[in-house]
């Protein structure tokens, strides 16, 4: 079969011509092979492909062209051949390109290189293969291309300059107040409000809050939350390297094919379902900080707390992610280039430049989330909604303590039968099912993706399994029972692990078999394999404060994971632009071995906690500060004089929990 991918090099085609001769172009085009029964390679890729949940689409492939060979392969050719290669419209049922406004120029190229491009494909393709094919342009390079800004890509460097003078200005005040030259100073609070906000970006005193650590009783118990945090966030950035394996260009396809031919990937295939080990987090320690702060409050917790801790959360969450989003849409794009570069880096920059309110409201995981800025930021969306549900549902149990199981019964019944419904009524398979081909275009127009997997009605059940682990936890404490003491807890807890991956295996009958749609054992299945995710969690959580496993706990309880656990959000928002550079940045084809594989992986990881640090000493730390010393007395914050690195960072009481928002919780 044709090859997917086939390049021409970029760099020597846009070497800067000698001043007589015309600029280099480079063209990046998509080909859709045209139906041709009478030839078996056709009813063969016709064949092959048919299996779309396994396998690519080998009839969608992907060309770079330079035009400079191009034009030398014209001039070989009599018009007849020309016309003879050129390929008359045929019906295309299949998604094959992007949108067409997303690239600058992509009308006046497409109307200058189609039919151009075409036939040089074409010809490669007819003496090889015997096949023709359409071929439509989707964006073009020239070698004096240059970089044109615009008001906003002068907007992002005005507040990254403002950020670094604020950290620098602070760190001088901080310092020259700091009479005595002693370490102790950053650790302390200051004696007025005045001089902590001024504070505030001071990087040394940012530097105690990101690497200290509580010794609150409850807040060691908890501790082992950080370590969670950064390895499910690394597991995240794996996940989605394995996803730009299929996006970039690659010279061994057939080894992602081959590997949904084998049971065990689906251990890797649903390892997208990793997110939920962060929602059932987010609901744990919600929980936990929530109904704490209403026992030393009596029950006595304001209507309008439910409003100010929402709004107290958006402020929280929304200054690093708007300043990343800023960044997609200006220099993203304008820092590298290949000839893959514009379809990673061009479509990111419209999509942010047009829908940026979508993720401001934190409603991108419904509204235009098939062309998405900041693409990971669905996970955001939809943790923010269900935090005001969970909210609502904490403050319900609070005032009518004695309807508290009747509640929370409910609760659950109702994360069970919407998404069942959901599923049933949009006929949709019973789990997630990441096709291969739905991946070359990152997802955006997979009708699984959009509606059975980022929706927050579907990701509702496991959060509210969290809150539930986190009322379990308090009546056990309340009751001092221990689940350790527990024979069969523990049992239940060292088989928790092999049975959570074991349970992935099943979902591979919805890739090799067809089912008819709806059906109500599919929608049954989604949601008690999807949800029994959460009860898995929350048996994994429980044994962990309890020290089911004292080696284990140890472990997570290393000191280094403070620090990185508090990373993880800056990490996340930030891991995908690290990425595109690594990978989408290719000038081919490349052969990703196993070993190359992980090595790109580690530094992804590597990188995406440097720039978390950045974020986090710019915006995260000082934006968290400011809030506190500023609001903090509207959720209740008790004065302290010892800098703690959580409750300076969350307020003590403000009951704002997210598992990814390691400085925002109470830990």
């Amino acid at each position: 079969m044709p090859k997917l991918w086939m390049m021409d090099d970029y760099d020597e085609c846009l070497e800067r011509p000698a001043p007589e001769e015309p600029d280099g172009v480079y063209c990046t085009a998509t080909v859709v092979l045209k139906p041709d029964n009478r030839s078996d390679l056709w009813r063969l890729i016709e064949d092959f492909s048919s299996d779309y949940k396994r396998h690519f689409n080998h009839a969608v492939l992907k060309r770079g062209v330079c035009i400079h060979r191009c034009q030398q392969t014209l001039e070989s050719l009599t018009p007849t051949v020309r016309g003879s290669l050129l390929v008359d419209e045929f019906p295309i049922n299949t998604k094959y390109k992007f949108d067409e406004r997303i690239f600058r120029n992509s009308a006046a190229d497409r109307a200058k290189y189609d039919d151009m491009v075409e036939v040089c494909i074409n010809k490669q393709l007819n003496e090889t293969y015997g096949l023709l094919a359409h071929a439509e342009v989707q964006s073009c390079d020239t070698s004096s291309s240059e970089i044109e800004l615009d008001a906003l890509d002068y907007s992002f460097v005005a507040i990254f300059s403002l950020l670094t003078l604020l950290v620098v200005v602070s760190s001088w005040y901080d310092g020259s107040i700091n009479y005595k030259q002693h370490p102790s100073h950053y650790q302390q609070e200051l004696d007025s409000k005045r001089k902590m906000v001024w504070a505030a970006f001071s990087i040394q005193r940012n530097w105690y809050r990101l690497t200290s650590r509580s010794h609150d009783e409850t807040h060691k118990k908890l501790r082992f939350f950080q370590a969670l945090r950064f390895l499910t966030m690394m597991l995240v950035i794996f996940g989605h390297a394995v996803l730009l394996l299929v996006v970039s260009p690659t010279t061994h396809v057939e080894k992602f094919e081959k590997m949904f031919h084998n049971v065990a990937s689906m251990i890797l295939t649903n390892g997208v379902q990793i997110t939920q080990v962060f929602l059932a987090m987010s609901g744990t320690l919600l929980a936990v900080q929530f109904l704490a702060v209403a026992e030393k409050r009596h029950g006595q917790i304001s209507v309008l707390y439910v409003p100010i801790a929402i709004v107290y959360r958006y402020i929280r969450l929304t200054p690093v992610y708007a300043f990343v989003m800023l960044f997609h849409a200006t220099w993203l794009l304008k820092l590298q280039t290949g000839p893959l570069w514009r379809w990673g880096a061009e479509t990111e920059q419209f999509f942010c430049r047009h829908h940026w309110w979508t993720n401001l409201l934190y409603v991108n995981n419904y509204v235009h989330a098939d062309q998405p800025c900041v693409q990971q930021g669905w996970y955001l969306a939809a943790e923010f909604q269900i935090f005001i549900v969970a909210m609502v549902v904490l403050v319900a149990i609070v005032k009518f303590p004695r309807l508290k199981i009747a509640i929370l019964v409910l609760v659950m019944v109702v994360a069970y039968l919407i998404p069942a419904a959901f599923i049933y009524y949009q006929k949709l398979d019973g789990t997630f099912v990441v096709t291969l081909e739905a991946q070359r275009y990152v997802l955006w127009h997979d009708e699984n993706y959009l509606k059975s997997y980022i929706p927050s009605h579907v990701n509702f059940g496991n959060y509210m399994l969290g809150v539930l682990t986190g009322v379990i936890y308090l009546e056990l404490q309340k009751r001092s029972i221990n689940l350790a003491d527990s024979k069969v807890f523990r049992a239940v807890w060292y088989l928790n692990i092999p049975f959570s991956l074991l349970t992935l295996l099943p979902s591979y009958v919805f890739y090799v078999q067809e089912f008819e749609k709806p059906s109500l054992w599919m929608a049954i299945y989604f949601v008690v394999s999807k949800n029994l995710i959460g009860i898995e969690l929350g048996v994994l959580f429980l044994g962990m404060i309890y020290g089911v496993s004292r080696t284990t706990q140890r472990v997570l309880n290393y000191r280094f994971f403070e620090p990185l656990g508090r990373l993880a959000y800056g990490a996340y928002l930030s891991h995908p632009l690290v990425m595109r550079y690594m990978y989408v940045s290719a000038r081919g084809p490349v052969y990703y071995s196993d070993l190359l594989t992980v090595t790109m992986w580690f530094g992804s990881v590597v990188m995406s906690c440097v720039v978390g640090l950045l974020l986090c000493f710019l915006i995260e730390l000082p934006t968290t500060s400011l809030q506190n010393h500023l609001f903090g007395g509207l959720m209740g914050r008790k004065k302290h004089n010892r800098v703690d690195p959580e409750a300076a960072t969350n307020g003590g009481e403000t009951p704002i929990a997210s598992g990814l928002e390691a400085k925002k919780t109470d830990l």
